[in-house]
């Protein structure tokens, strides 16, 4: 029996996201994007504020093209990334960890003047994705409680600063004793990523998973300070 989404694709032939190429239902790219995006596992290990390691993985690096899809996923509304971003991130996912033992799939959140502006928060169209493919509940866990600066525009140490305090849990009910991936689109120096780990996991969550698109290598270390 065909699936949904191949029956759709008879009607509206899918597109690959990077060169806008006809692909197959079964395709999240055209196998000439496939080669070029250089697919890979980059994992890295974070520490909150708490003091708690973690790991965080990435199917990619920080450069092109993935560099340029994901401006174009965040800022013009090609909301279609979502689609192989979810997959790839899944795969590594699967490959690094025991996913069976994973209890929940959430995002890092965006203020919400921030999300208003841009419709969309791109870590969670992403993280459904993931959620919809590895058949793990996603949930909103987190809430944005506090407008900080964009976190590029900042030296490593305001980078640390700017961030403390501006997560917040939802439901600690709900994250108590589980193990939850945490989404988001780029890992830089892993402040942000940290910084909700450290929320999630003083709730009472066991164990938290980053999983990020892209991953910039070579940044300076984060910068662990209580």
């Amino acid at each position: 029996m065909m699936s949904f989404r191949k029956i759709l694709s008879i009607f509206f032939p899918a597109q690959c996201p990077f060169c806008k190429d006809i692909i197959s239902g079964d395709e999240v790219v055209c196998q000439s994007c496939e080669k070029k995006i250089n697919r890979k596992l980059i994992k890295t290990t974070l520490t909150t504020r708490e003091g708690q390691k973690f790991e965080c993985v990435a199917p990619f690096s920080y450069v092109e093209p993935i560099r340029g899809a994901i401006h174009d996923y965040k800022f013009k509304g090609a909301k279609n990334f979502a689609v192989p971003f979810g997959k790839y991130v899944a795969d590594v996912l699967a490959e690094s960890f025991d996913i069976t033992k994973v209890d929940l799939i959430t995002s890092v959140p965006l203020h919400r003047a921030r999300k208003r502006e841009r419709g969309f928060n791109q870590a969670e169209i992403f993280a459904k994705e993931v959620s919809r493919l590895m058949s793990i509940r996603y949930a909103e866990t987190l809430k944005k409680v506090k407008r900080n600066k964009t976190q590029h525009e900042l030296s490593q140490q305001e980078r640390v600063e700017n961030v403390k305090n501006v997560y917040a849990i939802i439901d600690s009910e709900a994250v108590k004793g589980k193990t939850i991936v945490i989404c988001d689109d780029i890992l830089t120096t892993g402040n942000t990523m940290a910084e909700c780990a450290n929320v999630i996991l003083k709730s009472g969550a066991r164990t938290v998973i980053g999983a990020t698109i892209a991953n910039v290598e070579n940044r300076p270390k984060t910068i662990d300070k209580k």
